[in-house]
């Protein structure tokens, strides 16, 4: 039996938004400073800003909705964005990006907006490397693998 949308989805309170953004700003500064090349282009001045900034949100939501701590982190690449080994994705395009450098953790799918976070379900890294989920959106020579949120595990209690 699943979870109903409304028991998945987390309203951030307006402190939380506001420290949520201002990580992902940090982490979009921290970026520039250090000259990181983006894996894909920007489409429209701020979109990697915004990205960083919802990613971050996501990631305090599903921390709010498993009762954990939101770690604030910069700079801290292929390392667990929760716990030990759970690493929160955001996204509304229904599917899950999983990475090909992605091992040994638990891929969590967020989406929505800043008005609600909506908690999608999880898969491990390992099951989520399947040849036909393998894409190369745009082709800018980076596949990975994106799980259609259909094919999610949508318990928390594996977690």
């Amino acid at each position: 039996m699943g979870i109903s949308t409304e028991e998945r989805t987390i309203c951030l309170t307006e402190q939380e938004i506001i420290v949520g953004c201002t990580t992902g700003l940090m982490r979009h500064a921290d970026s520039v400073v250090n000259k990181r090349k983006s894996r894909f282009p920007e489409k429209y001045a701020g979109q990697l800003l915004l990205n960083h900034q919802m990613s971050s949100c996501a990631e305090m939501a599903f921390c709010k909705l498993m009762g954990v701590y939101f770690s604030h982190t910069k700079n801290t690449f292929h390392v667990a964005d929760v716990g030990d080994n759970i690493e929160v994705r955001f996204s509304n395009t229904g599917k899950l990006k999983v990475r090909p450098d992605d091992n040994d953790m638990i891929c969590v799918s967020m989406s929505g907006n800043l008005d609600g976070f909506i908690y999608n379900g999880w898969i491990s890294s390992e099951d989520a490397k399947k040849e036909e989920w393998e894409k190369d959106y745009g082709n800018y020579g980076a596949p990975a693998y994106f799980v259609p949120n259909d094919n999610l595990n949508k318990s928390m209690f594996m977690l």
